[in-house]
């Protein structure tokens, strides 16, 4: 099995100038981030498989909310995502556990009073205890940045994802804190009715580029996550601000990039960041793949994005069946299972060796993938 490399990704931002304190964006945050799974408790086998059935749930989900026309303030399958991050909400400081997501912005964690809860691995966040806590009123510009209707006055946010989920609950203020670093006033929503499936997590973190996101709401010129080996034990980290900023060589290897894409203005593709991937290739060679694969839409669909709620990169039909056809001519072992979205074949140790395959390039991205992982 060859080695899984670590993948980091480096995001630069264009903001207003922060409104929080000078410390938060100068000296930057770092956030530790763990997998899902973990080597401890599943082998990589058991891991592999986990992540690939989660990876297609992500894409149906992905699908579901391209052809929807409704207001989707996220997409996301609640616990099917690949890495959490630690932090604490409030004052006195209250730990919770949060699903990192790209694809969403809102940033949530269930609350008491609990009408509707769901089972999480830590104690559920108490506003009335926190004397940092404060609900927005309807007439918040924040409010506007989600689902929303009134109570009292009082800004109650909902929002329903692909999958039927939902989470429901009062906009407000409070202070974050990660790792040593305290961050007052960022809107967050207090989850007192959750419908779903966490899969140990309190909630989600968006990164997203809409208004209500982490990356927005701090205003650092860029952000990066490093993500670890699948087989690791060790964790990944989240950077904001002056520690996501790279010099020419990290971590021992030369540091490469590519420009972000803008992004569609329809919902809810304006949260999602694409690259600007011009083809495939199988070592030297450049697959015959239509150009249209990789294009964006008029009405948002197609191109191709960065998600961190999705470990296997998915590709156009049109583009897959190209890269089946190559694999197929270079492999020559019995065919297991062939689909429109997988090819597996059958390898007996000992009996066949395992083919050498070049690494998959996506050109103007710069990031290989290898194809004997």
């Amino acid at each position: 099995m060859a080695a899984v490399l670590s993948l980091l990704l480096v995001v630069l931002l264009s903001h207003a100038p922060s409104a929080f304190p000078e410390t938060t964006t100068t000296t930057g945050l770092q956030v530790a981030i763990t997998r899902t799974d973990s080597p401890s408790s599943f082998t990589f086998k058991e891991r592999f498989h986990r992540a690939v059935e989660r990876s297609r749930r992500r894409r149906e989900v992905l699908k579901l909310a391209k052809s929807s026309r409704h207001d989707v303030e996220a997409v996301f399958k609640w616990g099917d995502s690949e890495y959490l991050i630690e932090l604490a909400v409030g004052t006195p400081m209250q730990p919770i556990t949060a699903i990192l997501d790209t694809g969403s912005d809102l940033i949530w964690t269930q609350c008491m009073p609990c009408i509707r809860c769901l089972p999480q691995p830590s104690p559920y966040y108490d506003p009335s205890t926190s004397s940092t806590y404060s609900v927005l009123p309807c007439s918040s510009s924040s409010c506007s940045g989600v689902q929303h209707f009134c109570t009292q006055a009082l800004c109650q946010y909902y929002t329903s994802y692909g999958d039927n989920t939902e989470t429901n609950g009062f906009l407000s203020t409070e202070t974050l804190t990660f790792g040593r670093k305290r961050v007052p006033g960022i809107t967050f929503g207090c989850g007192s009715w959750n419908n779903g499936t966490l899969s140990n997590s309190t909630g989600i973190v968006g990164l997203g580029r809409g208004t209500l996101s982490l990356p927005s709401q701090l205003h650092p010129r860029r952000f990066s996550y490093c993500l670890t080996p699948d087989n690791s034990t060790s964790t990944g980290h989240l950077f904001l601000g002056s520690k996501a900023k790279l010099g020419r060589r990290h971590l021992g290897g030369r540091v490469q990039t590519t420009p972000m894409l803008p992004s569609p203005s329809a919902v809810p593709f304006n949260t999602y960041y694409y690259l600007p991937i011009k083809g495939i290739s199988l070592g030297r060679t450049l697959l015959p793949i239509p150009k249209t694969a990789f294009q964006i839409k008029k009405d948002g669909n197609g191109g191709m994005i960065i998600d961190s709620g999705t470990q296997f990169t998915i590709v156009d039909p049109a583009a897959f069946h190209v890269i089946v056809k190559k694999i197929l001519s270079l492999v020559h072992l019995p065919v297991a299972e062939s689909t429109d979205e997988s090819l597996c074949f059958s390898w007996t140790p000992g009996l066949h060796p395992l083919p050498e395959m070049p690494d998959m390039l996506l050109p103007k991205t710069y990031h290989s993938v290898n194809a004997n992982k």
